[in-house]
């Protein structure tokens, strides 16, 4: 039997993975190992955590009811308050960042991800890329993407 969320919870479940996803040592570790250590820290992790929010969406709305979902993108500002952002960095950071990412998302091209986030970092296609900077970038996102589809359908969604 699945165990059923309330709204809350399930947020708490959501902001739970991008946590697990976005600590900052394993982040500046995996930076290293996808031979992107020239790209400024601050720079690769906002286009991570938008990433990984985007990740967290794909999952969350094949499972969850609308409402839920909708919470969840109004609450990712409020979270990324908590991170430290200021609210002209948390405009910017939605406006950009993450819109780019859930537009793929939306249109179901979550496969263009690794695409996007080496366009955005590097201003080259993913062709030009070192194929040892591809290869885990790419599995690492299919990992994820993977994980928060199986993480949510182990849910039932509360109608409160």
């Amino acid at each position: 039997m699945k165990k059923e969320l309330l709204t809350q919870n399930a947020l708490d479940v959501c902001f739970i993975i991008f946590e697990k996803n976005c600590q900052s040592e394993a982040l500046k570790t995996f930076q290293e190992k996808v031979f992107l250590a020239g790209v400024p820290f601050e720079k690769f992790a906002r286009e991570w955590y938008a990433f990984v929010f985007g990740a967290i969406y794909h999952g969350f709305s094949q499972y969850a009811p609308a409402f839920m979902v909708l919470e969840y993108v109004r609450s990712v500002k409020y979270f990324l308050k908590e991170y430290g952002y200021a609210d002209e960095e948390i405009t910017e950071f939605l406006d950009n960042e993450f819109q780019a990412y859930i537009r793929l998302i939306i249109e179901e091209k979550v496969k263009e991800c690794p695409q996007l986030f080496y366009r955005r970092l590097l201003d080259k296609d993913i062709r030009e890329a070192d194929k040892q900077s591809v290869v885990p970038l790419s599995g690492a996102m299919a990992m994820l993407v993977a994980n928060c589809l199986d993480i949510f359908e182990k849910y039932d969604y509360a109608k409160n």
